[in-house]
């Protein structure tokens, strides 16, 4: 793609307008992959030397007009971008600082703030992945150092991949990635935006901005692959997530939630479910009780007959009554004869 389609397609991707300036001129041609995962993209591109900046103070001056573009017609949607260097070099200047990154190093970029890129090599090869600001910390443009510099290059190489892949994901797998790739980027960036997600929270509720559904999202989901474990709680839970216990307690207060209140509630309804499932009327119900987590059975016939109004036992065996009475005329269906069933079909 030329220069001007280049930086359309960087406005999408960095939820800003830019633009972006090539000594090529005509001669530019970059190639781009990307992957959308829920909230959370990934791309690769390779381009030849070239600067990118934010346009938002460039709409009065039009100083790059000839060798660049600014794309209103796609919506403001600041990010940050954490961005792995497989080839060239990368040099960023943000906030009154410059990040330098060379093959193997990566650099923070926040699209909310005035910024310039250069990648300054006759051939680049970079790899991004873009997170919404509401998934990940208040941050600063920063270069890679210490022990974890050691996981940008394979965690480079997956992200490359995933970019280019084209299988079909369903939206709960795009989820899912979409979290394994967020919590990729935390990992790489180290433990210190926990303290910075909690300063950035409170002012969050200060100014009324509303929550992070898309973590309480990620969260729930966790809970829910979770819930058999008895060891699941609240200090674990944050754990897995990378926030403190504190911050999870919020993001359920926001939604009129606790977080021990909802996983007792989940377990409460997968065990109403086995213990009416026909198929499962083998299972002791301590066992269907104990397979979601339950650690002891008086403690499970309490809260399943304050939620239920019913004793697990009273209820399996209403329910599976039930289920009785319906069964034969399930088996009448399935016992006609394959020519009745054929007519019935193209009637």
């Amino acid at each position: 793609m030329g220069v001007e389609a280049w930086a359309e397609l960087l406005t999408r991707l960095y939820g800003q307008q830019v633009s972006t300036r090539a000594e090529l001129g005509e001669r530019f041609r970059a190639m781009c992959w990307m992957q959308e995962l829920g909230a959370v993209r990934v791309s690769v591109a390779h381009c030849p030397a070239v600067e990118i900046r934010d346009a938002a103070d460039l709409r009065s001056t039009g100083r790059y007009g000839e060798r660049g573009a600014l794309c209103p017609r796609y919506p403001r949607d600041p990010r940050y971008h954490l961005a792995l260097v497989l080839g060239g070099e990368l040099v960023l200047d943000q906030a009154g600082s410059t990040a330098w990154a060379e093959p193997g190093g990566m650099v923070l970029l926040d699209t909310a703030r005035p910024f310039r890129m250069r990648l300054t090599a006759p051939h680049n090869a970079v790899v991004t992945a873009h997170l919404p600001q509401t998934l990940s910390p208040t941050l600063s443009a920063a270069a890679s150092d210490g022990a974890l510099a050691a996981l940008v290059a394979p965690v480079a190489e997956f992200l490359a991949a995933l970019a280019q892949d084209t299988t079909p994901y369903r939206h709960s797998d795009e989820l899912r990635l979409g979290a394994v790739v967020t919590d990729l980027v935390l990992t790489l960036l180290g433990d210190g935006h926990r303290a910075v997600e909690e300063t950035r929270t409170a002012a969050q509720e200060a100014q009324g901005t509303p929550g992070t559904p898309v973590l309480l999202c990620r969260i729930q989901e966790y809970v829910l692959d979770h819930l058999g474990d008895q060891r699941l709680a609240p200090d674990r839970i944050a754990a897995a997530h990378h926030i403190s216990t504190r911050y999870l307690h919020r993001l359920f207060e926001r939604q009129k939630l606790t977080v021990t209140a909802w996983i007792k509630a989940q377990r409460l309804e997968r065990c109403r479910r086995d213990l009416a499932d026909p198929r499962l009327r083998h299972l002791p119900v301590y066992a269907i009780a104990a397979g979601w987590g339950f650690a002891q059975a008086a403690d499970f016939s309490r809260a399943f007959r304050a939620a239920y109004g019913n004793t697990p036992t009273g209820f399996r065996a209403g329910a599976l009554s039930d289920n009785e009475q319906c069964a034969p005329r399930q088996r009448q269906a399935s016992d006609a004869p394959a020519d009745s069933l054929n007519a019935w079909q193209h009637t």
